[in-house]
């Protein structure tokens, strides 16, 4: 995955960035782009073979990680830099079926950020069609839980 595709290439020059991520994991496994617009960001991948499940179409357990990520990304955007949360809920509704060689969207449909739970939907578009609908509550961290892990170390 080190040069992009033509597609990739196409969405650079419209202003796309590779996302970087906020851990190790997505990066590992795929090539996520975003692009802030009107101060929402909005996501994109292209999905390949190796997203697909035994049946050839793209891993559901796939989408829902992406789902998790993007609202969370929105969720971000609209909470103090310091903020911790993590995701007590989240529902992927499967519209259509996805398949390598397909590309999707984020799509933020509303973001209501709380004290304590937030609650954010969106949906993921592919070829201006509505594939995923997706919806996600979020818990903040209180500060003395913020970076314990599991343990009980604190982490950075």
């Amino acid at each position: 995955m080190d040069q992009p595709s033509v597609r990739e290439a196409e969405w650079l020059a419209q202003g796309y960035v590779l996302w970087k991520g906020s851990g190790r994991f997505v990066p590992a496994i795929a090539r996520v782009f975003q692009r802030t617009e009107d101060s929402l960001r909005h996501f994109r991948i292209e999905l390949r073979d190796e997203h697909s499940n035994g049946a050839g179409r793209v891993h559901g357990g796939f989408i829902s990680t992406l789902a998790d990520i993007w609202l969370a990304g929105a969720l971000a955007d609209r909470l103090p830099a310091d903020a911790r949360f993590v995701t007590a809920s989240l529902q992927v509704d499967f519209l259509e079926a996805l398949w390598p060689g397909d590309w999707i969207e984020s799509s933020i449909d509303w973001c209501r950020p709380g004290k304590r739970l937030c609650q954010v939907a969106g949906r993921m578009r592919s070829a201006e069609r509505d594939v995923v609908a997706m919806r996600a509550v979020f818990s903040i961290l209180s500060p003395a839980r913020q970076g314990v892990a599991r343990d009980g170390v604190r982490k950075g």
